[in-house]
């Protein structure tokens, strides 16, 4: 019967009942959409904008945004590189806007002078957080370069860069430090591999490594710590800021800034940016060679790794076949340091280069700020990539969780083996306890609910430790009984379908019984049939329960070969994933979940609802 009869619900009364409800339904519904909503929308999020807490996230409307994703991205949210690259001098990455005075000309210029420029001037962007499960555009190429060129044999790779790695997603590149004074790249095979990588990576892959931007960090916090002024007393300039200070050539100015250029030179700037006069620094080269090993030629030779005659035939270094460390590298640095002729040093900086390729190549009164002409480039790149970069930023977090999920292959089976196996036991014990409490008048069945019903007024986590160590007495840990038979048995499943069973009429097995049929048959004939939305309902909630088991599942199979994909999201958020990597984890793992209730709701409410009329 309707509680509000049909008559009474044409009242003014009676609807305004009804829509005061709809709306507490309503709002209720909204306190369950949205935070689910604000999850998805953080799973597509970055450093950038996962504070924002925004259902659209920013990028996908607005020009700015994306550039600052895009900047985030490529530096890898370092925002002192951003400083020092653009010439800016912002706080934060939520500081970065399109600049005012970019336009197409000033970035073709760019692109066309950065194309040609030798690989000691660029570093490969888009690295970001390659050792905290962050999203990486390089890290995602590079894996698949060597993938390809080692043919899908990781066994082959560990060989030949004499490590150790179970797949190529666990391949990081090598360490490098293009902005260092005395730093080289080494000559083993795997930074040979890298650096033919960087042969296939796209120009707006690259960093720019000016040496104005080195040059003013210096100043800045070596030679006068934060102090203009006295930089403009002793040069005899007026700079307002040090980012206005650039790197000449060759020493410029009075004695004091004279002096400043050639400690700089000497001692910081990277000694792939000098170049060396041949005529006027080998006669000191070799003096300072002989003096050094003190007239030992063998010890030269030996250290040096060569067979020469006498000191009168060492010759300058190759840089580009300079060591990456020993004694010829250190000899190099030294005599630079100390005793290479200030008139034979000249800076070869980015700077200098684009300097003369405007004078060559460029528009009349073209600007040399290499730090406007990136900035001005990599805006031009994001006006004209929208699209991608947008469907990028959309689906990289998932890709990260995917290939991490992948990596760990195991998990994927292990949960599909644990789900099955909870709800197969589920479907089994429960049903039979709960047949035999309904069916049979025991003495002692109020005894046996009430003790059930006690069970469900202790949390799960009372059990964890006793659970624990039974399990270790019956050396079943690591093994899938370990994780199905704890839960096999549920008072509430339990007490659930007693009630359910209580409700089907009793006439039908009376009818049983008078054909002759056995209490399993009718079991099978009868109570199944009449069941199947209770039966939803248990096997719903036996899933949900082994599918989202993370503490438990850890604590009694702790070989990661036995984990499931909660324990390993669970550990990617423990490794220092960052929040909008583990958010679209979590949205990952709950689609399973979701997709089955939209598919089985009627059911299950069948299995709620219909009870109460029976």
């Amino acid at each position: 019967m309707a509680l509000i009869p049909v008559v009474g619900r044409r009242s003014r009364k009676i609807k305004l009942l009804y829509a005061v409800l709809y709306l507490v339904l309503s709002l209720g519904a909204v306190t369950m959409i949205y935070p689910l909503l604000v999850m998805l929308g953080a799973s597509v999020t970055s450093q950038y904008d996962n504070q924002s807490y925004q259902i659209v996230p920013a990028y996908l409307s607005s020009d700015k945004a994306l550039l600052g994703k895009y900047v985030e991205d490529k530096f890898s949210a370092n925002v002192a590189t951003i400083n020092t690259t653009y010439g800016a001098n912002i706080a934060s990455l939520q500081d970065v806007k399109p600049p005012k005075a970019a336009d197409a000309r000033t970035a073709a210029d760019w692109n066309a002078f950065f194309a040609g420029v030798p690989s000691q001037y660029k570093l490969a962007g888009f690295a970001a957080g390659t050792a905290s499960y962050s999203p990486s555009a390089l890290l995602d190429r590079y894996q698949a370069f060597l993938n390809r060129k080692f043919h899908g044999d990781i066994t082959a790779l560990d060989k030949a860069y004499t490590q150790e790695d179970n797949t190529f997603l666990a391949i990081f590149p090598p360490f490098e430090q293009p902005g260092k004074h005395a730093w080289l790249p080494d000559s083993s095979l795997k930074s040979r591999d890298w650096a033919e990588f960087e042969k296939t990576l796209p120009l707006n892959f690259f960093i720019g490594i000016g040496g104005n931007s080195l040059y003013n960090h210096w100043l800045k916090e070596d030679a006068y710590p934060g102090k203009i002024d006295d930089l403009n007393k002793a040069w005899g300039t007026a700079y307002k800021d040090f980012g206005e200070i650039a790197l000449a050539p060759l020493p410029e100015g009075n004695p004091a800034r004279r002096k400043d250029w050639e400690k700089f030179v000497r001692t910081k700037l990277p000694i792939r940016f000098l170049v060396v006069d041949s005529a006027m620094a080998l006669p000191a080269y070799r003096k300072f060679i002989q003096a050094r090993y003190k007239g030992d030629l063998t010890d030269y030779n030996k250290q040096h790794a060569s067979a020469l005659a006498s000191f009168e035939q060492v010759l300058l270094p190759n840089v580009s076949e300079l060591p990456s460390q020993g004694a010829p590298l250190l000899d190099w640095t030294d005599f630079l340091k100390f005793a290479a002729p200030i008139a034979a040093l000249r800076a070869d900086t980015l700077e200098t280069r684009y300097q003369s390729y405007l004078a060559a190549h460029g528009a009349p009164g073209a600007s040399a700020n290499i730090g406007a002409a990136i900035f001005a480039s990599d805006w031009e790149y994001v006006k004209s990539h929208p699209s991608e970069l947008r469907m990028d930023y959309l689906t990289r977090n998932y890709k990260l969780v995917i290939n991490y999920i992948l990596l760990h292959g195991n998990a994927v089976w292990n949960t599909i083996l644990f789900c099955a196996l909870s709800v197969i036991t589920a479907l089994i014990v429960n049903p039979l306890c709960a047949y035999a409490l309904s069916r049979f008048n025991l003495s002692y069945g109020n005894t046996i609910l009430l003790f059930l019903l006690t069970t469900m007024a202790f949390p799960a986590e009372v059990t964890l430790i006793p659970n624990f160590l039974l399990l270790k007495d019956l050396n079943l840990l690591n093994t899938f009984w370990a994780l199905v038979l704890p839960a096999a048995a549920s008072g509430y499943a339990i007490f659930l379908m007693k009630g359910f069973f209580d409700s089907l009429p009793r006439e039908l097995y009376e009818a049983g019984t008078l054909d002759g049929a056995t209490e399993m048959r009718m079991f099978a004939s009868i109570t199944l049939p009449l069941s199947r939305p209770i039966f939803a309902v248990i096997a719903l909630d036996a899933f949900r329960a082994a599918y989202s088991a993370f503490m438990f599942a850890l604590l009694v199979c702790q070989s990661p070969k036995m984990w499931t994909m909660m324990v390993w999201i669970y550990e990617l958020g423990s490794s220092g994933a960052p929040q909008y990597v583990t958010m679209a984890a979590l949205t990952l793992a709950a689609i399973p979940t979701l997709l089955i209730f939209i598919f089985a709701q009627n059911t299950i409410m069948k299995g709620i609802i219909v009870p109460s009329y029976k």
